[in-house]
């Protein structure tokens, strides 16, 4: 909790509760999560905050580099605590999300960089398919 603390203060946010409360809840999640999960996260805590203030927390928290957000084509946007460099797999029947982590991405930044002298300082990689249980 105490590193939370330091990184809303290196950003000059204000260390609230809620705010405590949504940075705990990104590091136990296993998964993207969405506005909607968080807010019904903050009720049962007794953390006061409404939808509104969800909403924007978690926009103010992107702009500071604090999460990522990402969008799979779900209408809605799902976000995660930034930093750590994996992708995603959606399956597209029951909606199960899983990091993947090695995908040989880092090689690809190389050659890039190599071949196009293009230096990528970030990237988005989703897979959207069918995972093993809806398969069977």
């Amino acid at each position: 909790m105490e590193n939370f603390r330091i990184i809303l203060q290196k950003v000059n946010l204000k260390v609230t509760n809620a705010r405590l409360g949504v940075l705990e809840l990104f590091a136990r999640s296993q998964k993207p999560i969405d506005a909607e999960e968080i807010f019904a996260y903050l009720q049962k805590e007794g953390v006061d905050a409404d939808r509104a203030t969800v909403y924007r927390m978690l926009e103010t928290f992107y702009e500071k580099g604090i999460i990522d957000r990402f969008e799979f084509q779900e209408g809605k946007f799902r976000y995660e605590l930034a930093g750590s460099d994996h992708h995603h797999l959606i399956c597209e029947q029951c909606g199960r999300i899983e990091d993947i982590s090695d995908c040989g991405i880092n090689v690809l930044e190389r050659e890039i960089k190599e071949k196009k002298g293009f230096l990528v300082k970030r990237h988005a990689l989703e897979f959207f398919g069918v995972c093993e249980s809806c398969q069977q």
